[in-house]
């Protein structure tokens, strides 16, 4: 939720747009908006109940965003096994991370979001061009 949403409980575009924003970073990432990890430091090992931090998936894309285009690569979902192009991840993290400033003010409006996003993907289907397999390759992995 955006912050100006949990403060006053009325949405609006700019709060459709973080909300948009959090999306982007959950496809790119693979991973939940919000997760509990255990945290040793907070008396994880206690058997107290406490000792779990909340992450946010903005948290991880900030950080991975803050370090390079190397971070980004792996923070990206690992599922997609570098199968993608890096630089255009790392435009779609900037991206949806434009999309969850805290100042709603500093926020694309949407129709701004939809071009970038047009943008980067004719950009990434052209990555994807040059990588492809001919149609008239064959692979088998069964015994002759």
């Amino acid at each position: 939720m955006s912050p100006e949403f949990r403060a006053r409980g009325a949405g609006t575009q700019k709060s459709d747009v973080y909300a948009f924003g959090v999306v982007i970073l959950e496809i790119l990432s693979g991973e939940e908006p919000l997760k509990f990890l255990g945290d040793e430091r907070a008396g994880y090992n206690d058997g107290s109940g406490e000792g779990y931090r909340s992450v946010s998936v903005i948290e991880t894309a900030r950080e991975a965003a803050a370090s390079g285009s190397g971070a980004v690569r792996k923070w990206v979902d690992r599922r997609l096994k570098d199968s993608f192009p890096v630089e255009v991840a790392k435009q779609m993290v900037r991206l949806g991370l434009d999309c969850v400033e805290e100042d709603p003010d500093r926020r694309p409006d949407m129709g701004r979001v939809t071009s970038r996003v047009s943008k980067l993907y004719l950009e990434s289907e052209g990555w994807a061009e040059r990588f492809a397999l001919r149609a008239n390759l064959s692979v088998s992995i069964a015994p002759r």
